[in-house]
């Protein structure tokens, strides 16, 4: 240890030795019985004299118990037995409350291993009571005990190591080494408790449940996958827990990045074993919102996997993802962030600038976004003489993108969330740059800064470029960012879809006609040539456009969904300004719904959309509704046979060169048959009326009026519109349809008008 450390930092670092070397001893141990091994008697012994203690609630009795055994000891100083069985009366005074006793206990157990050193079970009471001792308050002691790899872990896994090493089938030892290997933060001996447990396959311990579980554990974590898939096959085969078992079987498969763990993963869900219960609640609590949470907790057996099937099934829907590739990915999520974003230590403690209190005791606030949000679309980072370790993250997505701020304030392992790039600075410099930015030292290490992040936003464009006056909004506009994606990133999750370029494509959105008495979602889309790119054939020239869509009510229930590819063939290349144009329809119910459409064209090219509403009427003919408008023209060529002998026309573009005529349909329902319909048609120029389109009143361009007579339940309505008059630019168009009870009921749209 080094001279420069202070007397009492030495002392309180130092802490009662283990004989270390396990490492070494392990990597060459032979698998034969120890010479001087202990007893089977005396281990049964032990182990029944330990179990006793575990019974006992009383500490006074349990004080008497353990004064009658020193005065035994006393008269036999060099019995191993006794100082074995004072250390467990010490541990179980210090697990009733007297936690002073857990010293005591390890004082008796170093005793025990003076004595009998190749005892495992002195060596294994070492490491029962060097975890329960801890580690000391003091931060500064502790996180130097850390770094001379004196903490309390450590000094637990050293003496587990030992008592494995003297017997390679203690399984005791073996798995409260590999617990304590994962538990480890820092100096972490994953490695050494994985030789352990290969060793002990070589012994009797190979076929107890328990050391199976904890090697597959071990080596899941340190990235053989394959070995510790067949370590839990072979744990649930021997009669393991059989909701643990199965949970560990799907999260290894998750992580080795294949779909099949869902069998497991709800067939353990439907198992009501407490630890079981709690493994999956930790696990989904990463993500899921007090509500969710309160669902999952009140439900059980198979209500429980029932919950757990819709949770994830939503979130794949809500990303336009195969069955299964939500919950695939939050299991790589959680295994990556264990790797990468785990707390060394639980001292937390939060400078002003750091708003964002996540609670977590395993993840900082990067695994908090991590784990919701997965890998990121651009990092940042900025380093400077006196910086403080920063890192920034944007995800680009269809609804606006998210950009969060990191910064290890006290911690270097500890990143926390902050609400802007300038709170890297510190609270006084971010407050010094908004009063007077440009005679401030700092703002060469603020546009240093700004310049890492440029990418992320215009608005860092925008701050380097304005002056100290001008710049203040962009200081308000650059904080609400980080607001907003704090608040966002820390109450949702996703997992978007990505392309390597971003598909050309414009689509429209309808309801009208129906299904099975349901009404029919109609998504048209038209993709210019010189964004397609085609597959060459013998056929002609290919083009396969792939279409995801999502649709739920109001309260995110699944109602339709879409995952189907169209192929179209073409003797000659769609040329540059012409379209592909294609249309798909599903059922839906009525009501307000939302739904989200991504379109993808060869090879990682396509597009995803934001998230959108609509209302969809009661088509059943039991009311009276009106659908949405279609507008259309036949140069388009793209139709829809709602009935036989019937067409109507769509145009994706909702573009109109003058000389062609507007073909508008729309239908009508629950007006009794041969009952008047009055129908008032308008189109309207967007912005027009009054000077520059600010006031008076917008005069429609088109003015129909029109009255039919009722079909019945449904009332298919063509018309056509001459555009001839109109002056190039956005209109839009209104139908207000009016039944013989004076009810109303409008659809808008709009379209644009070219020469």
């Amino acid at each position: 240890m080094p001279s420069w450390l202070p007397p009492l930092l030495r002392r309180a670092i130092a802490r009662p030795t283990v004989v270390l070397g396990a490492a070494a001893a392990l990597a060459g141990l032979p698998v034969r019985a120890p010479l001087a091994a202990q007893a089977p008697a005396d281990r049964a012994a032990i182990q029944a004299f330990r179990d006793s203690l575990d019974r006992v609630r009383d500490s006074t009795g349990l004080a008497a118990l353990e004064q009658r055994l020193i005065d035994v000891a006393k008269g036999d100083r060099n019995n191993a037995l006794h100082h074995l069985r004072l250390g467990f009366v010490a541990i179980r005074l210090g697990d009733l409350g007297s936690k002073k006793r857990y010293d005591d206990g390890a004082g008796e157990f170093e005793w025990a291993t003076d004595l009998q050193p190749e005892w495992p079970w002195a060596w294994y009471g070492l490491g029962l009571a060097e975890d329960r001792v801890g580690d000391s308050r003091i931060s500064l002691v502790s996180g130097l005990q850390a770094m001379f790899g004196k903490d309390h872990l450590t000094r637990a896994a050293n003496a587990y190591a030992r008592s494995v090493q003297v017997d390679p089938s203690f399984v005791l030892g073996l798995v409260e080494l590999a617990s304590t290997a994962l538990r480890q933060r820092v100096n972490i001996k994953t490695d050494l408790a994985r030789e352990a447990l290969r060793v002990a396959a070589q012994t009797t311990a190979a076929k107890n449940p328990e050391v199976l579980l904890f090697r597959g554990r071990v080596e899941r974590e340190v990235g053989d996958i394959d070995s510790a898939h067949v370590a839990f096959t072979q744990y649930l085969a021997l009669g393991g827990q059989r909701g643990v078992g199965l949970l560990e079987l799907a999260r290894t498969r998750f992580v080795r990045g294949t779909l099949d763990g869902q069998m497991p993963y709800y067939e353990g869900a439907a198992l009501d074993d407490s630890l079981t219960v709690a493994m999956y609640h930790a696990d989904l609590a990463t993500v899921a919102n007090d509500s969710a949470l309160a669902e999952f907790d009140y439900s059980s057996g198979e209500r429980r996997a029932a919950f757990l099937r819709r949770f994830w099934a939503q979130r794949d829907h809500d990303a336009l993802l195969a069955e299964g590739e939500r919950l695939r990915e939050h299991y790589r999520r959680l295994f990556y962030a264990r790797k990468s974003f785990r707390l060394v230590s639980l001292n937390r403690h939060y400078d002003i600038v750091e708003r964002y209190r996540s609670g977590s005791k395993e993840y900082d606030d990067r695994g908090i976004i991590y784990i919701r949000h997965g890998e990121p679309t651009r990092r940042a980072t900025y380093n400077a003489p006196g910086m403080k370790l920063n890192e920034s993250w944007q995800y680009e997505r269809a609804g606006g993108d998210l950009i969060f701020h990191f910064v290890a304030n006290e911690d270097v392992q500890d990143y926390k969330l902050v609400e802007s790039v300038f709170d890297i600075l510190g609270f006084s410099t971010t407050v010094a740059l908004r009063g007077d930015r440009d005679n401030l030292v700092e703002s060469r290490y603020a546009n240093e800064l700004i310049l890492t992040r440029e990418p992320f936003s215009p608005i860092y464009s925008q701050l380097l470029t304005a002056g100290t006056t001008g710049s203040q909004k962009y200081f308000t506009d650059e904080r609400a960012i980080g607001q907003r994606s704090i608040r966002l990133g820390t109450r949702t999750d996703s997992y978007e879809l990505t392309y390597a370029s971003r598909l050309r494509v414009e689509t429209g959105v309808v309801v009208a006609g129906r299904d099975s008495g349901r009404a029919l979602l109609h998504v048209t889309y038209a993709i210019p040539g010189a964004a397609l790119h085609p597959v060459p054939s013998e056929r002609g020239h290919l083009y396969p456009v792939r279409l995801r869509l999502s649709v739920t009510d109001a309260v995110g229930k699944t109602i339709a969904t879409l995952d189907t590819t169209r192929l179209f063939v073409a003797h000659d290349p769609v040329p540059p300004r012409e379209h592909l144009v294609g249309r798909i329809a599903v059922p839906v119910i009525a009501g307000p719904l939302r739904y989200r459409l991504a379109i993808e064209q060869g090879d990682d090219n396509g597009v995803v959309f934001p998230i959108d509403t609509l209302n969809a009427g009661d088509f059943s003919g039991q009311a009276f509704a009106l659908s949405g408008l279609v507008l259309g023209s036949r140069e388009a060529n793209l139709s829809w046979r709602p009935v036989p002998g019937d067409t109507v026309w769509f145009n994706p573009l909702s573009r109109f060169a003058r000389k062609n005529d507007l073909e508008v349909y729309y239908e009508v329902y629950g007006v009794a048959a041969g009952a008047p319909i009055r129908t008032e048609l308008t189109v309207t120029k967007e912005g027009g009326g009054g000077f520059l389109g600010l006031f008076g009143s917008r005069k429609p361009a088109i003015r129909l009026g029109f009255e039919e007579q009722s079909e019945g339940p449904a009332t298919r309505i063509h018309r056509t519109v001459s555009l001839a008059d109109l002056a190039p630019g956005r209109y839009r168009v209104d139908v207000v349809v009016r039944n013989p009870e004076g009810g109303e009921r409008r659809s808008v749209t709009s379209l644009e008008v070219r020469p």
